[in-house]
């Protein structure tokens, strides 16, 4: 195996060991500590952790470039990873202080830990590797909606609440996996573009660095490409919020088995890893606009399923299970299978975002893609903050609304010319 291949899957093994980790301890946060529910913590305590978290994310993806470039891409992952690991050994003895204060700092080490991954993926992707190289990273970092949630299924087994002992044990595990893909990452070789050039990086250090990004960001924001595509950035960071919190918090609150909290996280990593192969081979045939529209198909069809079986208090209620009646009776085959409809739904939009940027703003995508992941990171901070005290009923009309607003703005903006989209070098410093 050659030393940029070697980088590849080393970069993908570490992601997939950490991310297994924090998936699975953010999926059942909020039903962890409405069990635990002392300290000064809740069942809404989950929701606050996962908004500080998502801010953060969103103001250090400004600076991450400047860390990654300062401190070389393997030391900058070891480093921001470790807050993934104290995040996770804090919920060991959870108390309100500590655990606000390791998400934030696991938010700024999200914004490093993204910006250093992909410089190791540019760096170690020569010539036309670069869709090949992704795409193995992706393999691995897919599994880790996997691998977590197994392990939570077949420990919890018929349990009806996650007692301390249970947690113990379980935040153990977690923290011990994501330890183990913390130092992986020490285990990087010299890409070969570092190596025929060790000063690289130390020359093009400066404030340039960090000014240059946020100035042609702030351009992009301004351009008549972008507002078109606010409206589907907007859905996908409501759509983060509820695949990645309130889906399994509802599952929690409806059915007493804890187990099946497990269940509804690998259901929506199938979704989510069958959405990567599905979308990436229909765009050729359908088109970004027409995988968008099957995706919107879906989220709606997901999103009225879940209005008519799932009680309206799923997301808010404090008692053991939800007191509301639903329309018709709740189902776990129902409510996994909809695991997998929102995966689905949810990867359609991003995998065309990120093609639709990645081809608009080609000249410089990394501004553009600091745009995204802000407006989408902060979307998603604001709807954890409410998603604890909205009825399931307004959550989901507003996830329909913005979905369907969202297909509007994309299809729209798809039917102007590719010569018409493209931003050249120059053209948003005019």
């Amino acid at each position: 195996m050659n030393r940029n291949l070697y980088n590849i899957h080393i970069l993908g093994v570490g992601f997939m060991f950490v991310f297994s980790a924090f998936n699975t301890a953010s999926f059942i946060e909020s039903i962890v500590f409405k069990d635990f529910n002392r300290n000064g913590i809740n069942s809404k305590t989950g929701f606050y952790s996962l908004a500080i978290i998502y801010v953060c994310i969103a103001l250090a993806n400004w600076l991450s470039p400047a860390v990654v470039n300062k401190l070389g891409c393997k030391i900058s992952l070891f480093l921001s990873a470790m807050p993934y690991t104290g995040f996770i050994f804090c919920m060991i003895n959870p108390y309100l202080a500590t655990v606000f204060t390791f998400s934030a700092l696991l938010g700024a080490g999200g914004g490093v830990l993204w910006t250093a991954s992909g410089e190791v993926i540019a760096k170690n992707s020569p010539g036309d590797t670069k869709a090949k190289n992704t795409g193995i990273f992706w393999s691995w970092f897919n599994t880790s909606m996997l691998l977590g949630n197994l392990f939570l299924y077949f420990y919890l087994g018929k349990s009806e609440t996650i007692s301390d002992e249970q947690r113990h044990v379980i935040y153990l595990v977690l923290g011990g996996l994501c330890t183990v893909g913390t130092f992986t990452f020490l285990l990087l070789a010299p890409s070969g573009t570092e190596l025929a050039d060790p000063e690289a990086a130390v020359m093009s250090q400066g404030s340039d660095l960090i000014i240059q990004p946020i100035i042609d960001a702030a351009k992009f924001c301004k351009t008549w490409q972008m507002a078109f595509l606010y409206g589907p950035i907007i859905f996908t960071g409501l759509s983060l919020n509820f695949w990645s919190s309130v889906f399994i918090t509802v599952i929690g609150n409806v059915f007493p088995n804890r187990s099946y909290l497990a269940l509804g996280g690998i259901c929506t990593g199938i979704g989510e890893i069958s959405a990567g192969f599905l979308w990436g081979r229909l765009t050729s045939r359908l088109g970004r606009h027409g995988v968008v529209m099957c995706s919107t198909i879906i989220n709606c069809a997901l999103y009225y399923l879940a209005f008519i079986s799932f009680p309206f208090d799923a997301a808010t209620t404090s008692a053991k299970v939800a007191e509301d009646n639903p329309i018709i009776s709740s189902n776990i085959y129902l409510t996994l299978a909809m695991g997998v409809m929102l995966g689905l739904g949810d990867g359609g939009f991003n995998v065309s975002l990120y093609a639709a940027l990645g081809t608009i703003f080609e000249a410089k995508p990394a501004a553009a893609f600091a745009v995204f992941k802000f407006v989408q990171s902060m979307v998603g901070a604001g709807a954890f903050l409410y998603c604890g005290h909205l009825l399931l009923p307004f959550q989901l009309g507003l996830l329909a609304f913005t979905c369907l607003v969202g297909c509007v703005c994309f299809v729209t903006l798809e039917r102007y010319p590719a010569q018409v989209l493209l931003i050249s070098t120059g053209e948003h410093e005019e």
